[in-house]
Parts: C-alpha cells; structure tokens; sequence
C-alpha cells in the first residue's frame, strides 16, 4: 500500500513515500521516547551521588516524567484527530529539543526533573500519532502485525541506548547524554519535517470536536476497551517498575558498575523483540486471543522463575535477567495485539483511542514506579515479587476479561 497522494499539508505537498520508508521514519519518531528513557537508566546511581539525594528523589526523574509523557498522551491523540497528524508529531518533536536542553543545562535536580518532564511530554506525540497513522494507513487485521513491526524497528534504539548511556558517561559524564539525545531530536525533526506525510482527512472543527468527545465517552463506557486498557498497564508498569530499579540492585546487591546494566538490559530488550516477531510470524494463523494468552502465561513463567532463582540463593545477574528476558518475550507477544484491539474499537478515532490507552498505561507506571522507589534497593526481592504479583494479575484479567466479545464488537463496526 502506498502513502502517495495524501492531502496538502499547511500549503506544502507531503512527500511520497513507500510503506517501508513511512514505516522507518515512524520507527525513529517512536524511539525517541524509549531511546530518551533507557539512554538515561543507568545514570540514576550517579545522579543520587551527583546530587547528594536518596533513591525516591532520583525516581522523580522517572516518574515524573512517565506523568508528563501520560498526560501528553492524553492530549496529542485528540489533538491529532482534530489538527492531522503531521503538525502535532513536529510541535513533539520540537518540544523534545527543548526538553534535551534544559536538562543538559540542568544546575539542580529539580531542574533535571522539568526538563525530563519537558522531553516526555514531546516525545509523547510520536509515540501516539505514529500509532494513529498506522490505524490510517491499514486495515484492523493487519494493525497488530504492522504494530508489531514497528515495535520490532523502534526496540533496536531503546536496546543500544543504556549501553550507549553507560559509556557515554564514563567517558564524558552523565550530561553527555542529553547532548545526543539533543543531536538525535534535531535530525528526527528535520527528517519528518522533510519527508512525513498527512495520514488524517480532516473535518470541519464543530463537527471533529463533538465527535471525539462523543467516542472518548463511547470508549471509556465499553468493558472491552477498559479491559485492554488495564491489561496494557500492567504490561508497562512491570516493565518500568524493573528497569527503573535494576541499575540500583545491581550495584547494591550484585557490586557491578552502573555501566553493567546496559550490558544486562540486552536480554530484556531482545525477549521483547522476538516477541513481537512472534506476532509478525503467527498473527494471522494463531489469532490475537491465542497469542495473549500464550503471552500472558509465558510472562509469569519467566517472573516467576526469577524470583524462584534469588530465593535459591542466586548471585549474579544473569539469574535475574535471562528468565526477565522470557517474561519480556511473553509481554511482546501480548502487547501489539492488546493495542491494536483497543485502538480498533475506535477507528474513526484511533487518536483518541490511543491516547487513553497511552494515558492509563503511563499513569500506572508511574505511580508503581513511584511506589516502588520507596523499598530498599539492596535486595532484589521487592521488584521481583512486584514483577510475578503483576503477571498473575495479567493472566487473571485476560482469562475474566470479555475480549472475545470485542473482536465481535470490533468487527461489527
């Protein structure tokens, strides 16, 4: 399917481009927000002694930020429903430049904070809106394979960056970080100012403006789309709950260098990849109830078998990491097919579908995030336990959850 011949956008033609050009440029957008986070994770330890502050006060870089992100979530998608999709993922991405500037010009943490804040919230309206394009682009059952894909293209950044992050900052400190993220934000912006197309038929702004409203009610109104919706935000707030507390444990508990954690964060990253791979193989055959529940199921053995590792005395890391990297695997079987069902409830909306799927699932991080940032850190038990209490949550709502009543409902529309 080709993107050529979309409407004029702001008095300029957007540039045709093939389906795996949009499909690259959309990746870049949407890694910038991943990239900005994981680049940054194993700077945490660094920032408590830079500071001189305990661990919950370096945790607001984090949660905070995950706050901001949600909240431009919220916002970006209907925003984009309303103005098109191109101008909203530039006003991000410019925003995000600014963001990188504060924080590398950050003198306290509190001004570290605003500017990670800042970042979030740009980086928030790539995320969504690249979501939004691909609802425009295909039809629902090719949303979760394309999803899949794109999260299979995006992961390869957020993989590299705490590797990148750690040496980065053993060479030239933890500012140096923000300087390519500054570097990465300007190219972006340029690439998609140059070469993103319009993916959105615009309507007139009475009609738009009641019509959102009206869907964002529908959604929140259906039990479907709640359930997916929670489903999501568990699958995020172990994944952030984890790697936002591994790079304190692994240098309390295990007495590795921070720089380690990216090393380590590979397994993570690349369980979460083949899982979506496994959704780009399988989609079509296995179907997306199967998938999750295989997903679900797969993700609390992998937790599971982690905490089982550390509680028979365990002592390094690979015990914690490779049976993660299983639970990953099982979240990215689940997640693309979680998304695109949710989103496809909405398809006149998909904008504001994924901004309350984004919302919840940032908000729910942030606070777990938060929550957890008040439990020591010299021992892995309270993020472990957190992990397999979430993932028996998981297979509870998915297994009670009415999602094959959504495929149905979905379908319908």
């Amino acid at each position: 399917m080709s993107v050529a011949g979309q409407p004029e956008v702001a008095g300029r033609p957007a540039q045709p481009l093939s389906d795996r050009s949009v499909l690259a440029l959309l990746a870049a957008i949407t890694a910038v927000g991943p990239g900005a986070v994981n680049i940054y994770l194993p700077a945490l330890p660094l920032l408590r002694e830079h500071f001189a502050t305990d661990v919950a006060h370096v945790q607001l870089t984090v949660s905070v930020a995950l706050l901001a992100f949600s909240l431009g979530l919220l916002a970006h998608g209907p925003l984009s429903d309303r103005f098109g999709r191109r101008p909203i993922v530039l006003i991000g991405l410019l925003i995000f430049s600014v963001g990188s500037v504060m924080c590398l010009a950050a003198p306290s943490l509190e001004w570290l904070i605003a500017g990670r804040a800042i970042q979030a919230l740009g980086t928030s309206a790539g995320m969504i809106v690249s979501r939004a394009i691909v609802n425009d682009l295909y039809p629902r059952e090719k949303m979760a394979r394309m999803i899949a894909w794109l999260t299979m293209v995006t992961v390869i950044a957020p993989t590299l960056a705490p590797w990148v992050g750690g040496k980065l900052m053993v060479a030239a400190g933890w500012r140096s970080v923000f300087v390519l993220l500054l570097v990465a934000g300007v190219v972006i912006l340029w690439a998609a100012w140059r070469w993103l197309p319009e993916t959105r038929v615009l309507r007139p702004a009475h009609a738009e403006s009641h019509s959102v409203a009206a869907e964002a009610g529908a959604l929140l109104r259906q039990p479907a789309f709640m359930g997916y919706t929670i489903q999501g935000s568990v699958i995020f707030a172990v994944f952030f709950v984890f790697v936002s507390t591994m790079p304190y444990v692994m240098v309390s508990v295990f007495h590795r260098p921070f720089t380690e954690f990216g090393t380590y964060y590979l397994l993570v990253a690349t369980g979460y990849f083949l899982g979506n791979w496994g959704v780009t193989r399988h989609h079509g055959r296995v179907g997306v109830d199967k998938l999750v529940s295989i997903g679900v199921l797969i993700s609390l053995a992998g937790a599971a078998t982690a905490l089982g590792a550390v509680a028979l005395g365990a002592a390094h890391p690979l015990w914690i990491f490779l049976p993660v990297g299983v639970m990953t695997l099982g979240q990215g079987l689940t997640l693309p097919n979680v998304t695109a069902s949710a989103v496809g409830l909405a398809r006149q909306h998909a904008g504001t579908a994924s901004s309350l799927l984004g919302f919840v699932q940032q908000v729910a991080g942030a606070i777990c995030v938060q929550w957890l940032g008040t439990y020591p850190v010299d021992t892995p038990y309270p993020v472990l336990i957190f992990c397999v209490g979430m993932c028996v949550l998981a297979v509870a709502l998915w297994f009670l959850m009415p999602h094959a009543a959504a495929a149905k409902n979905s379908q319908a529309r």
